[in-house]
């Protein structure tokens, strides 16, 4: 797993706003666009997984 540094980490939660800010813009009275909704929030959580996994690495070290 590669070490993050601060650059990375702003990336990665900008996807992440980015993805849930485009679920909250979908209608959800319209099943195409809830079914997109779900799956966008599904990848959030998905790297947000992911992003766990890499900072609770070992190799990893809190500033």
């Amino acid at each position: 797993m590669p070490n993050l540094n601060m650059l990375d980490m702003g990336d990665k939660f900008r996807s992440l706003e980015v993805l849930l800010a485009a679920a909250l813009e979908m209608n959800w009275s319209k099943d195409d666009e809830s079914d997109i909704a779900v799956e966008l929030i599904d990848i959030a959580l998905q790297r947000c997984r992911a992003l766990r996994q890499q900072v609770d690495f070992p190799g990893v070290k809190n500033a």
